[in-house]
């Protein structure tokens, strides 16, 4: 589980948490923040953010092996935050990297942690 406790806002780029709360087996690359997927199987993963006020929309993607999964979309007039989370279960094969892509705006960063990322191993496949 990673969080955000300052602002991003680096269009067009994979996006990186400023703090990391889990990572067992440390297969969360905490400088590029992807996940690379240590076992063949189904893994679920989750984002929450909050936009940042000083701009009226965010995008935001998850992207599995440079595709994207779901998109996110937040929008709310300058001066004003607003949130938006999505989920996922994804068939992954070892080795597979999972990474949050900045879509254009800008998230919203501090001590309470508003915009987190999280995912974990459901079940192995063969």
């Amino acid at each position: 589980m990673a969080s955000m406790a300052t602002h991003f806002s680096n269009q067009n780029s994979g996006i990186i948490f400023s703090s990391v709360e889990t990572n067992v087996g440390n297969f969360f690359d905490v400088m590029t923040g992807r996940f690379g997927a240590p076992v063949n199987g189904v893994y679920f993963f989750t984002f929450s953010m909050m936009k940042h006020e000083d701009v009226e929309e965010v995008y935001v993607y998850l992207m599995h092996n440079g595709n994207t999964v779901f998109s996110l979309y937040s929008y709310e007039s300058k001066g004003k935050a607003d949130t938006s989370g999505n989920s996922a279960v994804l068939k992954l094969a070892k080795g597979d990297e999972v990474w949050l892509r900045m879509g254009n705006g800008a998230l919203h960063g501090d001590h309470q942690r508003y915009s987190t990322f999280a995912g974990f191993l459901l079940f192995e496949t063969k």
